[in-house]
């Protein structure tokens, strides 16, 4: 099979997915023209309600009710009317187009309407469908962009063909000049993009090529990073991750015969820690030089903290320096790694005394991040467990 064979489903949906979509922008566009004719109603009313034709504007709405209304009769005669006195209408230009038989003259009429200064969704709409009918990405992009500056409350109607059109690679360069832009609406559409497990690898190239060019929200970051570890694209999460964070000590861990402490970021998980919270259970992280504070309510039991790291060259110790309380329920307390994409277990030990220090003796080649946890249980029978952890380290072993 060709690449153009792979792309023509791709491209199938994208087209019909704008194709559905119009007839509910055109609906909104009625009720925007509504909007604009009510002043008008309200300022003249007679004028309005008997649409005279001294007013190419009343015409105008008239044309529109006629069509919302789905009359029966050609618009073609009353839209000349309207053009005849305000020939700037785009509204009637749309709708003298949508009339038309012939495909090439409705293209060529919305064409020229699209030149004039004065914008409408009906317009717009039109516009888009033939963009996304000739494939073309660069304009349909760019009226969709007109169309949600101006009207935002589209989105529910707009961001469902920006997702569609996400789906294709050949969209990426458009997308990345678009949202260079920083559109109002940026930021919730890539978050929405997100949650669509289909748009994963285009959209991490996307917000790639958006550094230097235009400032993201965190939680926008946080929502692409986390829908990629989900779909299993740790990778490129990592890579993501590795642009939007400074370079910390919780990084690459690929010196030999050094001693590297895992930092106590909590900016970006789940590359940086995630930390529980929740009224029996919560840890936090305090203190200058930063540490991990814990509590553990008699009778609960869950994760405490983890975050992904690269993985570290094997063999390695891991040195965890902490306090508990009470120390007799220190074996309550465990550390567990785990490849991140194949969730296959290395380690899975109770603390011992600080200073707890745990070899991990090999990792699968094809495991390049692991998956550190805190895994704490207060048993219903015992008293609450509490304590801090100071700090954990990878100490590489001699090879």
């Amino acid at each position: 099979m060709n690449d153009g064979q792979l792309a023509a489903p791709t491209n199938m949906n994208w087209v019909k997915a704008t194709g559905l979509s119009v007839g509910a922008i055109i609906l909104g566009s009625f009720l925007a023209m509504q909007a604009f004719t009510n002043v008008l109603a309200n300022d003249q009313p007679a004028l309005a309600a008997n649409a005279s034709p001294l007013n190419g504007f009343a015409l105008e709405r008239v044309a529109l009710n006629r069509m919302k209304n789905q009359e029966d009769g050609s618009l073609t005669p009353l839209v000349k009317k309207v053009l005849a006195k305000e020939p700037l209408s785009p509204a009637a230009w749309a709708i003298l187009a949508m009339a038309q038989q012939d495909g090439a003259k409705k293209d060529a009429i919305l064409l020229a309407a699209s030149k004039l200064n004065r914008r409408t969704l009906l317009l717009q709409s039109n516009l888009l469908l033939l963009h996304a009918s000739r494939d073309d990405f660069f304009n349909s992009i760019g009226v969709l962009n007109q169309i949600l500056s101006v009207y935002p409350e589209q989105k529910g109607t707009m961001f469902p063909i920006l997702i569609q059109a996400l789906k294709d690679e050949r969209s990426i360069p458009e997308f990345v000049q678009a949202l260079s832009k920083s559109p109002s609406w940026s930021d919730s559409f890539l978050r929405a993009a997100s949650a669509d497990s289909d748009t994963l690898p285009n959209l991490s190239q996307v917000r790639m090529g958006l550094f230097d060019k235009v400032a993201i929200e965190r939680d926008t970051d946080k929502a692409i990073i986390g829908a990629l570890v989900k779909a299993g694209r740790i990778e490129p999460a990592a890579a993501l991750y590795r642009r939007i964070s400074k370079p910390s000590a919780g990084g690459t861990f690929d010196s030999a015969g050094k001693s590297q402490k895992v930092d106590w970021s909590t900016n970006m998980p789940p590359f940086d820690w995630q930390l529980k919270d929740d009224p029996g259970m919560r840890a936090e992280v305090r203190g200058q030089p930063a540490r991990l504070i814990f509590f553990v309510k008699s009778g609960k039991a869950d994760t405490i903290a983890e975050r992904l790291i690269v993985s570290p060259r094997a063999p390695f110790d891991l040195k965890i320096v902490h306090d508990m309380i009470p120390l007799a329920q220190l074996d309550d307390v465990e550390i567990r790694v785990q490849c991140a994409k194949r969730k296959e277990t290395l380690i899975e030990l109770p603390f011992l005394g600080s200073p707890s220090i745990h070899s991990v003796s090999s990792i699968p080649e094809n495991c390049r991040m692991i998956n550190i946890s805190i895994f704490a249980r207060a048993w219903s029978d015992k008293p609450d467990l509490k304590g801090e952890i100071r700090s954990i380290a990878i100490l590489p072993q001699p090879i």
